[in-house]
């Protein structure tokens, strides 16, 4: 009886996390058709955009490791509320930012203080299913955030018209609500006698590279600089190729929610048994690469629809195979590896928003030209060790 019970809280702190990234999901993504137009009110040009970017997953990449580490010494849950309530406080403050340079110290804090959701969400994930249901689990978790991202962009391509600051500031409402609702509902996930015991430190990204989960921590680093480059850089591409509008943007990044979600609720955790996890983050990265080529030959806003979901499908895919692997080959401290995973994963992302932006004030398809060439690299390295077993 008392394990069924166990059973039933358990089953209900996934749906309140499924329900949390949810709303994370929406309030990261109602950002994206806006924040190339709002950073452009301010003065800002395509590197200066790219930079607004990579100031935010610079401190991520210092500071997810930690909150990784951290989470195996006090839980889950403190750090996972640390994480929504800094997310939400920092939109609020960069919706009544003026200056760009107050734009840059909002973001500075928002990626020291957000970062600490997404590695201690796949933690508490790993907590709570067996290596059998983990690799559907994350891709459920994924899911929860691709569906947040249907939603927002297109609410916040039609909020943009109230002000180009009104959609940060509903996201950071809507954080603020989420993690009041996370404190009164959300159970713990790792018991006190599990929790590390010894002297906190921040987990070495060094180090990474010497243990065994090295290769899914270079791939999740070229794989991530390629895809920030695209995020990065798309809406002054698409702005300057075919007139986008911040309500066009929102739809391309709606119809990305959209595929993704699918792929990860639907296909993901299906391919990983099937195939597993290499071949699977293999298959995306790939998809990924095609997407980069796509876009270069984007003619209007229905193609570039078409190629938002392929590129939508490869992330879909390869981010939670690669999550799971790590979690899977994680003896212990799955905090301390999902930290140092999202360290590879924010350091690519440091560094593709503002090389995109770099490449594209030199040429309009320079940006996506790099990103295949990193992506490529990628793509090499996962496949050796998917389909070269010793």
């Amino acid at each position: 009886m008392h394990n069924k019970q166990e059973q039933e809280d358990q089953r209900n702190s996934m749906v309140v996390l499924f329900i949390s990234i949810f709303l994370v999901g929406i309030g990261f993504s109602i950002i994206m058709p806006v924040l190339p137009y709002y950073a452009e009110s301010m003065g800002a040009n395509a590197f200066q955009l790219g930079l607004l970017m990579t100031v935010y997953a610079i401190c991520q990449f210092i500071f997810a490791p930690i909150w990784g580490a951290y989470s195996d010494r006090v839980g889950r849950k403190p750090v996972l509320l640390l994480g929504i309530f800094g997310f939400a406080v920092t939109f609020i403050l960069f919706a009544y930012s003026t200056r760009l340079w107050m734009l840059y110290l909002v973001r500075i804090a928002g990626g020291a203080l957000s970062c600490a959701t997404m590695p201690t969400a796949m933690a508490y994930v790993a907590d709570s299913t067996s290596p059998e249901e983990r690799g559907r689990s994350m891709g459920l978790i994924g899911a929860a955030m691709g569906m947040g991202m249907i939603f927002g962009p297109a609410i916040g391509g039609v909020l943009a018209d109230i002000s180009l600051g009104f959609p940060f500031l509903l996201a950071g409402l809507l954080a603020l609500v989420n993690s009041m609702g996370m404190l009164v509902v959300l159970k713990e996930s790792l018991p006190k006698e599990m929790r590390t015991q010894r002297e906190f430190q921040r987990a070495s990204l060094r180090e990474g590279l010497n243990s065994p989960l090295a290769v899914f921590f270079i791939v999740i680093l070229l794989a991530s600089i390629g895809e920030s480059i695209h995020h990065g850089t798309f809406a002054l591409f698409a702005e300057a190729k075919i007139n986008f509008t911040a309500g066009d943007i929102g739809w391309s990044f709606t119809a990305a929610g959209v595929v993704s979600a699918l792929v990860q609720g639907l296909l993901v955790g299906r391919l990983i048994n099937r195939l597993g996890e290499e071949k699977t983050a293999a298959t995306g990265i790939a998809l990924l690469i095609l997407s980069f080529i796509l876009f270069i030959f984007t003619f209007n806003i229905p193609s570039s629809i078409v190629f938002m979901a392929v590129f939508s499908a490869g992330v879909g895919l390869m981010r939670p195979a690669i999550s799971a692997a790590v979690s899977k080959q994680s003896e212990n401290a799955q905090g301390t590896s999902m930290g140092i995973l999202q360290g590879y994963d924010s350091l690519g992302r440091s560094i593709g928003p503002a090389l995109g932006g770099f490449m594209l004030d030199l040429g309009l398809n320079l940006g996506y030209l790099t990103a295949i060439v990193i992506a490529s690299a990628a793509l090499v390295i996962m496949s050796s060790k998917a389909f070269i077993k010793k």
